[in-house]
C-alpha cells in the first residue's frame, strides 16, 4: 500500500556532537521543502575490469556510503544560525542590552579543520531514522521583491544510519523573513560590530543571492570497517559569492567596477520584536568587496545592473560576518 509523507518531519540537535560517531540529542524541529534525505552508496564495486571468463561482472560489493542533501526553507534567524555556525566555525553570543535576546556573531574560524557535526532525525512518513555526523558545507541566502527570503543549507554526513524512536521535538517560533525586512547598504564603515554610514540601495534592490562554501569533504579512514566517513574536513579555501540585480539610477556601479573601488556591504534583515527593543535579525556583513561585474540590462522597460562582487578578506575583520539576533541564549556551537 502506498505511503504518505503527510506526517514527515526533520529534526536536528542544537548541541554539536562530541565526535563524529557519538550522537547528540535531537531537540529542534525544522520544516523543510524538497526531498527526504538518506545515505547512498559512495563506492559500489563490480569486477567489470577483470578477466573472469564471463561477459558480465561476477562480483559486487558495497564498499562504503555517503550522505548528502539540501535543507531548504524560508529563512528565519534560528535556522540560519544553526547551519551557518557549523559552516563558518565560530559563534560568539552576547546579550542585547537589558533583554533576554542574544546576538550571535558568526565568523569564519581559520583554526577549524574538522567541521562541527550535528545529529539529524528524519521521519519520512514510512520510517524514522537517525543520521549521525551531519556537517554543513555551505549555505545560500536569497530574496527578490515581493517574496520571502529563502535559505538553503548544503549538508554532508558520515553515512551512519540507525532506526530511531525520538519523539518529534518542538519548533522554535520565529517568523519567516520577507523582502519587507531587507535593507541594503553599500559603503560606510565597519568597526567589527556595527556598520555605519554608506549608501542605502534598498529601494533599487530587485534581488540578491549570497552564498558561502567551506568546500568540506568526508574522508573514509583506514581500519574503519563501518564503511562510513570517519572525518569531515573543510577545504583549503572558502568561497563567498554575492550577486544582485539593482535598478540603474546612475553610472556609479560601472565607475566603481572600472576604478576597482572597495566597499563595505551590509544586508540587514530585521523582523519582528524578539524581546524588549531587540528585533529578530539576520545581518550579513561583507567588510571588503569590489565589483567584478556590472552588466547593464533591461527589466520590463527599466534599466538594471546585474552585479557580481569579489568578496575579499579584510585584515582586521575577515571576509564575512553574520549577526543573528534571537532568543537562543547558548552558542550554536556548544
Amino acid at each position: 500500500m502506498p505511503k504518505s509523507n503527510i506526517a514527515a518531519w526533520r529534526g536536528f540537535s542544537l548541541t554539536k556532537q562530541a565526535d563524529i560517531n557519538t550522537a547528540a540529542a535531537v531537540n529542534t524541529l525544522l520544516y523543510f521543502e524538497g526531498e527526504p534525505m538518506e545515505p547512498e552508496p559512495d563506492t559500489f564495486y563490480v569486477n567489470d575490469g577483470e578477466v573472469t571468463g564471463e561477459l558480465l561482472p561476477t562480483v559486487s560489493r558495497l564498499l562504503n556510503r555517503k550522505f548528502a542533501g539540501k535543507h531548504k526553507s524560508k529563512a528565519f534567524p534560528h535556522l540560519v544560525a544553526l547551519f551557518a555556525s557549523q559552516a563558518m566555525g565560530k559563534d560568539t553570543p552576547t546579550m542585547v542590552a537589558a533583554t533576554t535576546a542574544y546576538k550571535h556573531k558568526l565568523e569564519i574560524d581559520k583554526t577549524v579543520v574538522e567541521l562541527p557535526v550535528r545529529t539529524m532525525v528524519e521521519n519520512d512518513g514510512n520510517a524514522q531514522n537517525q543520521f549521525k555526523g551531519v556537517a554543513c558545507v555551505g549555505f545560500t541566502l536569497s530574496g527578490q521583491r515581493g517574496g520571502f527570503v529563502e535559505f538553503e543549507a548544503d549538508l554532508i554526513g558520515s553515512g551512519a544510519e540507525a532506526a530511531d524512536v525520538t519523539a518529534k521535538p518542538a519548533r522554535v517560533a520565529e517568523s519567516y523573513l520577507t523582502y519587507q525586512d531587507v535593507k541594503l547598504t553599500r559603503g560606510g564603515t565597519f568597526d567589527g560590530s556595527t556598520v555605519t554610514g554608506g549608501t542605502d540601495l534598498s529601494a533599487q534592490l530587485m534581488s540578491f543571492k549570497l552564498s558561502f562554501k567551506n568546500n568540506g569533504a568526508g574522508k573514509h579512514l583506514f581500519g574503519d570497517a563501518s564503511g562510513n566517513m570517519g572525518s569531515i574536513r573543510r577545504g583549503s579555501k572558502y568561497e563567498v559569492d554575492l550577486e544582485m540585480e539593482i535598478e540603474l539610477e546612475d553610472a556609479t556601479h560601472r565607475a566603481a567596477l572600472l576604478a576597482g573601488t572597495e566597499y563595505v556591504v551590509a544586508i540587514p534583515m530585521v523582523g519582528g520584536t524578539a524581546n524588549g527593543t531587540a528585533k529578530y535579525t539576520v545581518e550579513a556583513i561583507l567588510p571588503r568587496v569590489a565589483y567584478k561585474e556590472a552588466k547593464k540590462g533591461v527589466d520590463e522597460g527599466t534599466l538594471k545592473v546585474s552585479a557580481k562582487f569579489a568578496v575579499l578578506s579584510d585584515p582586521t575583520y575577515g571576509g564575512f560576518v553574520l549577526n543573528v539576533i534571537n532568543l537562543q541564549t547558548a552558542s550554536y556551537l556548544a
